[in-house]
């Protein structure tokens, strides 16, 4: 079913879309029942794809059965709970399907390391490769604004608030409407980036 390529990596292009050869840019986001990625499991995934004006051009997003409770204290930060996810798909449903969608591309996420790490242990359970595996390349806007931003907050909400970014519509997280702010968020330190290295490269001329 899959076809080992370039040193152990896979190639999961099974229908042939051509995916794996572009150059795609791709922001995610996951909802989970916890913080633990032994025992946790993932209940929402949304990844967008943008072109380089940012705009969206493709898009993969699912809701989960965790095949497990989600605990109360967790609703409350997302708002999904057992009676709405108990008849949604469980991981090995989407998961092919998602790591096809997400193969070869350049994949953002704000604290890539929690979101990678918990799709890659729900992609090792169901014997599918990780993300590494299917030649991804992880980046996180976490980190960036880290960067870009020493010493100060740099969640998610804190940038939207720092950018100026309307969040009226989002009332609890979710992993689609988070995706879609992130987009914005990236834009604009790319932006404000952009901006700084064109003031220093002014500097240094003169």
């Amino acid at each position: 079913m899959m076809e080992e390529y370039k040193e152990g990596q896979f190639l999961m292009d099974f229908e042939n879309t051509g995916r794996a050869n572009r150059k795609r840019r791709i922001f995610l986001d996951t909802e989970t029942t916890g913080m633990c990625r032994s025992t946790d499991r993932i209940v929402e995934v949304c990844a967008i794809e943008v072109d380089d004006a940012f705009n969206e051009i493709d898009s993969f997003h699912a809701f989960i059965n965790p095949q497990r409770k989600v605990p109360w204290f967790v609703t409350r930060i997302h708002g999904l709970n057992n009676k709405f996810l108990d008849d949604k798909p469980i991981f090995f449903d989407i998961g092919r399907d998602l790591l096809l969608f997400l193969e070869g591309s350049e994949l953002w996420a704000h604290n890539m390391a929690f979101d990678a790490g918990m799709l890659n242990a729900e992609f090792t359970r169901n014997r599918l490769p990780t993300l590494e595996k299917v030649d991804c390349r992880l980046n996180c806007t976490l980190q960036l604004a880290r960067s870009t931003f020493p010493g100060q907050k740099n969640s998610l909400d804190a940038l939207l608030d720092r950018f100026s970014i309307d969040r009226s519509d989002r009332k609890l997280h979710g992993a689609m409407i988070d995706t879609r702010l992130l987009v914005k968020v990236y834009q604009n330190l790319v932006c404000l980036l952009y901006t700084s290295d064109a003031a220093d490269d002014r500097i240094s001329v003169d």
